[in-house]
């Protein structure tokens, strides 16, 4: 592609419109130049090419016969080249051909596998490819349109839009408070030795600190475990099961509070946060299928907790 001079394509543009209109000023109208401008196109490609091209008479324009068949070889070429450019701005405005996401897990069982379907019948010529992973990486390098992620963002030269501030509730099961007793403060987790379960955070490494918030008041409690996990699956499993306690964000967990096989231990302390992001890498020119699927995100939350407007 380097050898690709663009003053030749420039020129071939030229000389195609003016084969077509045989008329300076036809050519020039539909090339939004003036008539000297095209004249001079044509001149220009003339020296370069050492030929003449054009056949100039006061009646009318016409092509030599080596410019006939420079514009038979061309021809073809160029409109290529304008049938891919019109793909390409239509792709910008219909949300079409693959899409790559990385998506945290949890995210994407519990909130977008129950409306996938809706999702992809609306964009039937959309390919999705989901693929949960536990960080970020380089989204550009490794091939992602965009990425669905917890956590305060990292500095980066992406482009990070804030969807959700997801509540963090520390729960139960109704076995594990029969056999261990429900603490009454969160200071009580760490004074009664209750078993927690820890997460590793992935930005880290390291465990996730468990606080509390009530409006301007802060908890910090020092929680001890003999289980930690990187799944919030294999979390929300082992809590249900009864092994322990375990803080997890609020989402997809209404039918395990009707059902009672879930406790909400401190609803008092309501106003811990762990944020939700979309990542994309500019905020120019957004394709159509990377805007279709964040808007498809911010439906699957519900307008009532998350941003509703679009990149």
């Amino acid at each position: 592609m380097d050898d690709i001079d663009s003053r030749l394509v420039d020129g071939l543009v030229v000389l195609a419109a003016v084969a077509d209109a045989r008329s300076f000023g036809r050519a020039a109208r539909r090339l939004s130049m003036t008539q000297s401008g095209v004249s001079k196109a044509i001149a220009k490609l003339e020296s370069r090419l050492g030929t003449r091209l054009v056949h100039r008479t006061s009646r009318a324009v016409d092509l030599t016969d080596e410019g006939r068949a420079l514009h038979d070889r061309v021809a073809a070429h160029l409109a290529g080249i304008g049938e891919a450019a019109a793909e390409v701005a239509k792709a910008r405005q219909t949300a079409s051909g693959r899409l790559r996401v990385n998506v945290d897990p949890l995210f994407s069982r519990l909130v977008l596998s129950p409306n996938l379907n809706a999702f992809l019948r609306r964009n039937p010529t959309l390919e999705l490819r989901l693929e949960t992973r536990d960080r970020i990486a380089d989204l550009v390098s490794d091939g992602f349109d965009l990425a669905v992620r917890f956590g305060e963002p990292a500095p980066s030269a992406l482009i990070a839009r804030r969807l959700l501030e997801g509540r963090i509730l520390t729960v139960a099961a109704p076995a594990y408070l029969r056999r261990r007793g429900r603490p009454a403060h969160p200071r009580d987790l760490a004074r009664d030795g209750h078993e927690c379960i820890h997460a590793i955070d992935p930005a880290t490494g390291r465990a996730f600190d468990w606080e509390f918030r009530r409006g301007t008041e802060v908890v910090p409690v020092a929680v001890s475990g003999r289980l930690t996990v990187t799944d919030s699956a294999t979390k929300l499993g082992a809590c249900l099961a009864g092994f322990g306690i375990a803080q997890v964000i609020d989402l997809g967990l209404d039918d395990h509070f009707a059902r009672r096989s879930l406790v909400n231990l401190f609803p008092d302390w309501p106003d811990e946060r762990f944020p939700l992001y979309v990542y994309y890498p500019s905020r120019n020119h957004v394709p159509a299928k990377v805007r279709a699927f964040i808007d498809f995100v911010v439906d699957s939350l519900g307008a009532g907790r998350a941003a509703t407007t679009s990149p």
